[in-house]
């Protein structure tokens, strides 16, 4: 286990633009990894990339110092200034520690948000990648399997991500406790990410009734199109724009309000159930926010809740940290096995070899003056003892030796 390392840049202690740098797209990843592996005599590497961290994962055992660490970072084009902050906040986890980072990764302990579970399929799928780069060896692929597994049940058997957290989380929650119809419609203003975002509900949900109103009326049709019977409209064509709608949700950069009074009531009509404005400032006049009362859902409540799932997710982190315990011990069970195994991998064939000499040497003679029936006999039981030679006192010294370094 000791030769276990992993070299972290993560938004803990660098910014997230410096993190992008050292982003490498998939299809690039398999000749990558086995570049660097060579160039650095690495026996086995794996790449964990996201928008928030960069991990190289790797067996390797020799010290990782600076220089090592500058020479991985040529792999890139830094600016100087940039290789030194690379340098100075890089953090290199070594054996146990390391596993237990990674431990903490994937299970989401470690993400900018607590309980995100995007984390755990971006870790398997690095070390899929290396398995496939052909860059991975016995020690990466031990972890892998009991990481993931011992990650799966943090999220299986905890809270940890059951609250959601994000705003469009929270504001689909709000959102969908409405049960409005799918065939009622619906209207989406901005086109950006979180709109975006909030579409992917809708549609899982089964809105067939969707307007997508944007300033850039192309980027809302281009949106519009990803969904069936969607429709687009420009801004601009909102304040002519007749249909009633059920449902409002608002996510916008304008420096104001969009929604007036005026216009509010022009889109909506008795039916209307609620407005989820996720806009920072409020794309909804204070006019209309003090009409609606509890069918307006704001950044302000949204944040709020969020705060409070935050300090429920938080609560979790013991039972998480108690499942990641127990799956470290095994870790640790798995890799003495494993230093066992090799130790006394060579036995089978020393066994083999005595065998052998003692039958093409040092019996030779008196091997040759028995009968056809007689040597039949005396192979089969040479055989037996071969097999009984090789597997019993093996297993006894397997646990012989496992008992050692478990008191050590």
């Amino acid at each position: 286990m000791e030769s276990f390392k992993v070299i972290a840049i993560t938004h803990h202690k660098l910014p997230l633009e410096l993190i992008g740098k050292l982003h490498v797209e998939a299809s690039d990843q398999p000749s990558f990894l086995r570049e660097v592996k060579a160039r650095l005599r690495f026996k086995e590497l794996a790449l964990l990339s996201t928008c928030n961290r960069v991990e190289f994962i790797l067996s390797c055992p020799e010290y990782i110092c600076p220089g090592r660490l500058k020479e991985l970072f040529s792999s890139y084009s830094f600016r100087d200034e940039e290789l030194a902050q690379l340098l100075e906040h890089t953090v290199v986890y070594r054996g146990e520690e390391a596993v237990r980072h990674l431990m903490a990764v994937g299970s989401s302990l470690e993400s900018m948000v607590i309980g995100e579970r995007e984390i755990l399929p971006q870790l398997k799928s690095a070390f899929d990648s290396a398995r496939n780069a052909g860059t991975s060896g016995h020690v990466l692929n031990l972890l892998s399997k009991s990481i993931v597994n011992t990650c799966k049940k943090v999220f299986t058997e905890t809270k940890i991500a059951t609250k959601p957290v994000s705003v469009v989380s929270l504001g689909w929650s709000s959102f969908s406790q409405r049960a409005i119809p799918t065939t009622e419609p619906i209207l989406l203003i901005g086109a950006g990410q979180t709109n975006s975002n909030f579409s992917r509900f809708l549609k899982k949900s089964g809105y067939m009734n969707v307007t997508i109103v944007n300033r850039t009326i192309a980027k809302a049709e281009n949106l519009a199109n990803q969904h069936e019977n969607w429709k687009a409209l420009g801004l601009d064509e909102l304040s002519s724009h007749q249909e009633k709608y059920a449902a409002i949700v608002t996510c916008t950069g304008a420096n104001g309000p969009l929604l007036t009074k005026e216009l509010f009531e022009q889109l909506t009509n008795g039916s209307f159930q609620i407005l989820v404005d996720m806009a920072l400032p409020a794309d909804t006049s204070a006019e209309v926010i003090e009409t609606l009362g509890d069918r307006f859902i704001g950044l302000e409540a949204i944040k709020k809740q969020a705060k409070t799932n935050l300090s429920i997710r938080a609560q979790e982190i013991e039972a998480c940290q108690n499942i990641l315990d127990l799956g470290f011990e095994k870790i640790k069970q798995q890799f003495k096995e494993r230093e066992v195994e090799l130790a006394m991998r060579e036995i089978p064939q020393l066994i083999k070899n005595i065998k052998a000499t003692a039958v093409g040497e040092v019996f030779k003679k008196d091997l040759d003056e028995l009968d056809e029936n007689s040597k039949e006999v005396l192979e089969t039981i040479l055989s037996y003892m071969e097999k009984k030679y090789i597997s019993l006192p093996m297993k006894l010294a397997r646990e012989v030796l496992l008992n050692q370094t478990n008191q050590h």
